[in-house]
């Protein structure tokens, strides 16, 4: 019997916000806490009203895991839907539970083949991988192979961004280094990253937006500079001065066109505010 694969993700991935036509993709829900009331982001409340609220409201919204049941619950459906295995494609574990507790949900569930990939990232850069998954379902690639080129693209990526208040980071712990910048939060513009564990660790501590950008650029145009084929995605807030800016500054070193723009889902925004955005790659080819 032929394999009818599924690919599985999560809404940390912004991916609800990209232009696709693919129909096994699956997507579980965190939902966001805001004053102690769940929020099921694109159901309960848009990003738009969710950053609108982050910037009027002197709140910081958390997030929660899915629920075991609704983990069972879609992969159930998918398994109704008569798929044969799924790929799991969600939020690093280094900066969420999530992955571990889903893990423990999946040994429950029978009758269907499961793979998890730790992915070290989110948000569009998640997303970028889940649609390669999907991509490579649809040419009838065999789940190995399309196992092996998302661990490939997860080792062959880099992201760095600039935030503009680190309270929420903070406040959510989800700044792995967070004593190395809470002294000069009023002072510096940091730059962050992932680091090899999947963690968020900030890297830079630059007194100002233009040169904290410009860094950001530097370093990107550093380690791409060999490469025959880079893949470019900006994943940005709803600071629409600061992804201006940050566009003026791109464009004098890249073709824009050839970059993915998209915006944050709100479960991302929960933990790094509305003041951010990011730039990332994919190498393609060597």
């Amino acid at each position: 019997m032929e394999n009818k694969i599924a690919i599985l993700s999560d809404n940390t991935s912004s991916i609800q916000y990209m232009d696709y036509d693919y129909d096994n993709i699956f997507i579980i829900q965190h939902p966001i806490i805001i004053d102690n009331k769940e929020y099921i982001e694109g159901t309960d409340i848009t990003n738009g009203e969710f950053f609108q609220r982050i910037d009027v409201e002197d709140i910081i919204p958390s997030t929660s895991q899915p629920s075991l049941g609704s983990t069972v619950e879609i992969c159930e459906e998918i398994k109704r839907q008569g798929y044969t295995d799924i790929i799991y494609i969600p939020i690093s574990k280094g900066i969420s539970s999530t992955y571990n507790s889903i893990i423990g949900s999946l040994n429950i569930i029978e009758g269907i083949n499961i793979v998890v990939i730790d992915t070290l990232t989110t948000s569009a850069y998640l997303a970028y991988m889940v649609l390669e998954a999907a991509r490579l379902v649809k040419e009838k690639e065999s789940i190995t192979a399309i196992v092996n080129y998302i661990y490939y693209l997860r080792d062959h990526m880099n992201i760095y961004f600039l935030v503009n208040d680190l309270k929420y980071l903070i406040k959510n712990g989800r700044l792995s280094n967070a004593s190395g910048f809470v002294g000069n939060l009023l002072r510096i513009k940091p730059i962050l990253e992932f680091d090899k564990a999947g963690r968020i660790v900030g890297t830079d501590k630059i007194r100002t937006t233009k040169k904290a950008i410009q860094t950001i650029i530097n370093h990107v145009l550093d380690e791409t500079k060999a490469y025959k084929k880079v893949q470019y995605l900006v994943c940005h807030g709803f600071d629409l001065e600061l992804l201006e800016h940050f566009k003026k500054e791109l464009e004098a070193h890249f073709n824009i066109d050839d970059f993915l723009f998209v915006p944050l889902s709100a479960v991302i925004g929960a933990h790094v505010g509305n003041g951010v955005v990011s730039l990332g790659y994919f190498i393609l080819d060597a």
